[in-house]
């Protein structure tokens, strides 16, 4: 059975979804790339009202590409049977399988749709862009199945509030950008531009119809570039996912450089889908740094919970003190210090979450300033996991 299977199939079966994904995004890039969107005619599911149709080149790629879909979608279902059978208490993991499921039932049915009626390049690029958060979450969907089949130890910092900021914007700004990249290429005017890094020989040329399009894409993917550096700085300056901002930097830098060879290629077969490719490496990058960032926070919050409790609870250990203070126990005072903390305690007595966040920031940094608390930071994530 599904949920009898062992920790190394379920993590072969994770890692043989994510590839699936991917293979079905490059094979609708190819399917674009190749005008062979009508190789079945407008019939669906069926190819030209056939089960096997006939062989043509264009009837060929759509068909093999509907196929594999299909195939993606057997594995889409048996990862999330896996994945709530193990861990069905687990938000973040009830979360991913939905989102993996139904981005891919989306996709699907947005491909059905381009067939069948005539759609406008707006609804064209929506549909690259559902299919590049369908291989977001699955990826997602296969860090956490390794995550949780590893005994391995959990991030113990806390991703600064701005950190967290920055990397959600950023992830949101990048998705942008390839909506407005998808949309000029099926507005067939990527070429509007026709040389690079100038356009049409020009800095900065006139600002009309297809060629500000190409030119604000291009603008904003500097624009991505730029961010995606900054998300690497900040990575260094709290110790969290490092290696993943890294990643995600090369990738756009290497993103642009495709971008410039579709162009002196004039959308050469492979150069388009290499475009395609890197952009889905490159959002999954980024999508994984989120996770990582967030994550962080998610866990040294409730560490901090563990350690001094909700809000009710601080509040009433709090209140408590106050009581012993007012009744003339001043023994609790018996320190400067204490008279002190007392004093902040009375202005302080409701804490909200992000107060608790930051007590729990604070406190593992304090433990990881010594070998020991840095142990003790780990045995505490490990137990939350």
């Amino acid at each position: 059975m599904m949920l009898g299977l062992s920790q190394a199939w379920v993590r072969g079966l994770a890692a043989l979804t994510t590839l699936g994904m991917f293979v079905v995004l490059v094979m609708g890039a190819t399917v674009t790339n190749t005008g062979s969107a009508e190789g079945c005619g407008r019939s669906w599911p069926l190819c030209n009202g056939q089960f096997v149709p006939e062989f043509t080149v264009s009837t060929a790629i759509e068909y093999s590409h509907r196929a594999v879909t299909g195939v993606e979608g057997v594995l889409v279902v048996a990862l999330t049977v896996a994945m709530l059978g193990r861990w069905r208490g687990d938000r973040e993991v009830l979360v991913l399988a939905v989102l993996m499921l139904g981005t891919l039932l989306l996709q699907a049915g947005l491909g059905a749709g381009a067939v069948l009626v005539p759609q406008s390049p707006f609804m064209l690029a929506t549909h690259f862009g559902v299919s590049l958060v369908a291989f977001a979450s699955t990826f997602l969907s296969a860090a956490v199945v390794f995550e949780r089949t590893r005994e391995e130890p959990g991030a113990s910092r806390l991703a600064p509030r701005r950190f967290r900021h920055w990397v959600t914007g950023v992830g949101v700004y990048v998705l942008a950008v390839v909506y407005l990249g998808a949309y000029v290429r099926h507005a067939n005017v990527s070429l509007a531009c026709a040389d690079w890094p100038l356009c049409n020989g020009q800095v900065v040329p006139s600002l009309e119809g297809p060629t500000a399009v190409v030119f604000a894409h291009r603008v904003a993917a500097v624009g991505a570039v730029l961010l995606l550096a900054w998300l690497v700085h900040l990575a260094r300056d709290s110790g969290i996912g490092q290696r993943t901002a890294w990643a995600g930097f090369g990738l756009g830098v290497l993103q642009a450089v495709s971008g410039a060879v579709v162009v002196w290629t004039r959308l050469g077969l492979f150069s388009t889908l290499a475009h395609a490719a890197i952009m889905a490496l490159l959002f999954g990058a980024l999508a994984l740094l989120t996770r990582q960032v967030l994550a962080s926070g998610t866990r040294s919050l409730r560490l901090g919970r563990r350690l001094w409790g909700g809000p009710e609870e601080v509040q009433g250990r709090l209140h408590k003190t106050e009581r012993q203070a007012d009744r003339g126990d001043v023994g609790i005072l018996d320190h400067p210090h204490d008279e002190a903390e007392h004093r902040q305690w009375r202005g302080t007595t409701r804490r909200s979450e992000p107060q608790l966040e930051l007590t729990a920031h604070r406190q593992l940094d304090a433990l990881d300033a010594s070998p020991a608390g840095a142990q003790i930071a780990h045995a505490d994530l490990n137990w939350l996991w």
